[in-house]
């Protein structure tokens, strides 16, 4: 599988090109659904699980499912060292009149990640990631709380989930200034579609834009790509199917129609699906990214997966990003590490 690196002083993770994401683990007790999941993941070659502290928590009974059940699946598999394990914390809160109330402080982040790792049944998290960011909580603060995770070996590197480039800029400035573990990767929503947090409604959610593009490929900074095909958006119109719900629909847009076609036209050319070259189109960035995927069936995995090695050519990725130019007779290239 395509891979890049991260590494500290102490630790060294290779990160995988496709990762699992476990949002859609709702229900507790229901393991006969989802080990066959996380089974088949690890067969066809992943070994990257990425969940978070709040996941399934809007959810009646939902509270702890995703954590809880990976927890369980690593020990009845005993396979905790096989496997990178990242879960969030931090999420803001709401108060009674719905307002968000911020959680970057030192009790509901150390709460959080206690809890976790109890729900996980491990004694550490290879990538603990800030779930939203509050920018008037200063990152003097927050920065020193995260550093203590690391140093106490409960935590192994450190990551931001819909932050801004500028504040993982300023905590990472502050970080190496004062001697502590900075923020090593970044998940944000990014996808071929053109999106932003106007267009899905949530303030606190960070999308790739043309800014942030430039600064992860100046500073070459990880990324991890959630909503990685868009919601399933392009498949759904490809097959000719409507669209059924607000979050699907805030995809439609004249430029994410016109990547539609040009998709069309590559997953022809190529015979991949368009589900495999919306990743495969992750997997082609300049800087280092991963795809956080969920799927709800084993065949849904399966073809994923089999986008793990898949990179377009610079000028696949020129077409497919509405550049001036004819379908290219070159447009993939297997293997190789980011």
């Amino acid at each position: 599988m395509l891979s890049y690196k991260i590494k500290n002083d102490n630790y060294e993770l290779q990160l995988p090109s496709l990762i699992l994401g476990t949002a859609n683990i709702e229900l507790n007790d229901n393991d006969d659904l989802y080990f066959p999941m996380l089974d088949r993941y690890v067969e066809k070659g992943g070994n990257c699980i990425d969940t978070a502290r709040i996941y399934c928590s809007w959810i009646e009974d939902g509270k702890d499912a995703s954590e809880s059940t990976i927890g369980r699946w690593l020990k009845a598999r005993n396979n905790r060292d096989k496997i990178i394990l990242m879960t969030k914390g931090g999420h803001h809160a709401h108060n009674e009149e719905g307002e968000i109330v911020s959680r970057l402080n030192q009790k509901a982040l150390w709460h959080d990640l206690n809890k976790s790792l109890e729900c996980l049944q491990t004694d550490y998290i290879d990538i603990f990631f800030l779930h939203r960011d509050d920018p008037e909580v200063p990152v003097s603060e927050i920065m020193p709380i995260l550093n203590d995770m690391v140093t106490s070996g409960k935590v192994h590197f450190l990551g931001a989930s819909n932050w801004s480039t500028s504040r993982i800029e300023q905590a990472n400035k502050f970080a190496e200034e004062n001697g502590l573990e900075p923020f090593r990767v970044s998940q944000i929503n990014y996808s071929l579609a053109h999106m932003s947090s106007d267009v899905v409604g949530d303030p606190t959610q960070v999308c790739m834009n043309m800014e942030s593009y430039a600064w992860y490929t100046k500073n070459n900074f990880p990324v991890m790509a959630f909503s990685p095909q868009a919601k399933g958006f392009f498949m759904k119109l490809e097959k000719g199917e409507n669209i059924s719900n607000q979050m699907e629909s805030a995809f439609v847009s004249t430029a994410n129609l016109g990547r539609l076609s040009r998709l069309k036209d590559v997953c022809k050319a190529t015979e991949y699906s368009t589900a495999q070259i919306c990743l495969a189109y992750l997997n082609s960035q300049k800087f280092p990214v991963s795809s956080v995927f969920a799927v709800s069936k084993l065949w849904q995995l399966d073809e994923n997966m089999e986008a793990q090695d898949i990179k377009l050519t610079k000028s696949a990725v020129a077409y497919l990003e509405m550049q001036s130019i004819p379908l290219p007779e070159k447009l993939l290239i297997i293997g190789d590490k980011q």
